[in-house]
């Protein structure tokens, strides 16, 4: 039953949540925030938010068990929970908390990778190197486009949550 859940949460639910953008923003300049923030869609940021970190958290947790990887469960936790409280940070004109919601992303988006690389070597296995490729391409994307756009957090929300998802069920 798990199973057909995290596929449906991967083929269905990522599907729709990542596609949506596309209608309302343009994804190469502006970001999800926008479209929670100015657009006025705060639940469908929420919801975005939630099924991404919900997808990291219990797709890396599974991996790490299968490796028996002795991982901080608490810190992983708290990492997700930040991606999802970060996007629920609305934009505010105070010129010190105007961007808060940006940075926090960031911050729990790098703890994500980072424990990656301090609980997963590169060297393990195929899908850790496809892992770590995705986290690298993802990064050119952002460097490419200058700033964190809509297009940079679909991919990354996305294609790790179908890769890790895949890495997850395999043997």
């Amino acid at each position: 039953m798990m199973k057909f859940i995290t596929y449906i949460h991967v083929y269905l639910i990522q599907v729709i949540l990542n596609f949506l953008p596309f209608y309302w923003i343009d994804v190469f300049y502006d970001n999800q925030t926008y479209i929670g923030n100015q657009l006025h869609h705060p639940i469908y940021l929420f919801l975005w938010a939630f099924s991404s970190a919900i997808g990291f958290y219990y797709y890396s947790k599974k991996i790490w068990e299968k490796y028996n990887v002795n991982y901080n469960k608490k810190n992983h936790a708290l990492i997700c929970l930040g991606m999802i409280l970060s996007c629920s940070i609305p934009y505010n004109d105070i010129t010190l908390l105007k961007d808060l919601h940006v940075w926090l992303s960031i911050l729990f988006v790098a703890w994500f990778i980072l424990e990656w690389f301090l609980y997963i070597p590169v060297h393990l296995n195929k899908n850790s190197i496809l892992f770590f490729i995705n986290i690298g391409l993802s990064l050119v994307f952002t460097f490419m486009s200058g700033h964190i756009t809509g297009f940079c957090e679909i991919y990354f929300s996305f294609t790790t949550n179908i890769l890790l998802h895949h890495w997850m069920f395999q043997d």
